[in-house]
């Protein structure tokens, strides 16, 4: 036991070695001389509470008004959505169009944005969600890292509220977007956030949209960002800019945490890169052996100092790599809440990865299995 919890440490710790290493060594600052033109798609369900505070930060872009659309797709909501939506595109400047899903048997998140982009007037799409904050800044941003180069642009996404749980999962979602932000500067994608992702229109149609995923409930991200790197190499580029940042809530309690974790999960039996599909695998080892460490050290198997000196020398190496992504993303001190992130989250994993493949999760009002 001791044996092994000394190789995984050594690997963890080299792992977020490295991992910092390469967040920093992505470039921030990205300049384009050319003005191009943005289709914003938004996929919505019930979201009447969120939907004119995101119109309304779109509507303040500085950025002329004439280059970008935003298309909201309704998936057959209940809450009168699109009354709002309607409501508000006669008080804007910006156009808005609007979109509804017509066919029951085709609905979700990826059938909307599908809709979305065939309706789209320009080339360069940007997708977020109506529960997101948006700068004034934000499609400039786009605009700069969009040179003729790129088919794919994935931009930084920050949580947001007060108290532990929170910050929890702000600390959580730091390492998510800064462990896709390093796969894709390296050429092996892993992850992005659909709340803030820009794709050529195009290219989204040579690799086939969503097709050979279109009714996994999530993927719409990282399955298209691994498709169109795939087809496209070096075509790819993380948004390292304060300024594209996108934010967003963070849940308010632990059954709305545990639906969205669980169906994020639930796609890694579908992904096509090995790498990513054995990464999680040891992953899942890895933390299963921590707790067994956990337990050799109170039945007296395992020396107490060798457990605290693996504890400490793992959280010095996440809090080197999580802390330099949660400090770009405007988060709060991140040292408390990684430490009883660390001790709490091997349990997270191994409950995930249980769950997404055994379990059942409810969605906007839908449940999947």
């Amino acid at each position: 036991m001791i044996v092994l919890l000394t190789l995984f440490t050594t690997l963890n710790v080299l792992f977020y070695l490295l991992l910092t290493w390469s967040w920093h060594s992505i470039k921030s600052s990205v300049s384009s001389d050319a003005n191009h033109a943005f289709s914003i798609i938004i996929p919505v369900r019930n979201e009447v509470i969120n939907i004119r505070h995101l119109l309304a930060c779109l509507d303040k872009q500085d950025y002329p008004k004439s280059l970008y659309e935003v298309i909201v797709v309704d998936d057959f909501s209940e809450d009168g959505t699109l009354d709002h939506v309607e409501q508000f595109t006669r008080e804007c400047k910006t156009k808005i169009k609007c979109i509804s899903l017509a066919d029951p048997l085709k609905k979700g998140k990826k059938h909307a944005l599908t809709a979305g982009i065939k309706a789209a007037r320009f080339d360069l799409i940007l997708t977020t969600d109506a529960d997101c904050t948006l700068g004034n800044q934000w499609l400039q941003s786009f605009n700069n890292a969009f040179d003729d180069s790129m088919n794919v642009v994935a931009g930084p996404v920050s949580i947001e509220g007060a108290g532990l749980f929170a910050r929890l999962q702000q600390v959580e979602f730091a390492g998510l977007i800064g462990f896709g932000a390093v796969t894709i500067h390296h050429e092996n994608p892993s992850m992005c956030s659909g709340a803030n992702l820009g794709f050529r229109k195009r290219a989204f149609e040579d690799v086939g949209g969503y097709e050979n995923n279109l009714f996994t409930p999530s993927g719409d991200d990282e399955f298209l960002l691994y498709n169109i790197m795939r087809a496209f190499p070096q075509s790819a580029r993380f948004l390292k800019q304060e300024k594209a940042i996108v934010h967003t809530k963070a849940h308010l309690n632990l059954t709305s945490f545990l639906n969205q974790r669980i169906r994020w999960t639930s796609k890694w039996k579908h992904n096509k890169n090995w790498k990513v599909r054995l990464g999680a695998v040891l992953f899942f080892f890895d933390y299963l052996l921590f707790y067994g460490a956990v337990a050799g050290a109170l039945a007296g198997f395992i020396p107490p100092y060798f457990l605290v000196g693996v504890l400490t020398t793992r959280f010095l190496a996440m809090w080197a790599f999580a802390g330099s992504v949660n400090y770009f993303l405007g988060g709060k001190p991140s040292g408390w809440p990684l430490f009883i992130f660390q001790i709490i989250y091997p349990l997270h994993v191994l409950f995930m990865g249980m769950n997404s493949i055994f379990g059942t999760y409810t969605w906007k009002g839908r449940r999947y299995g």
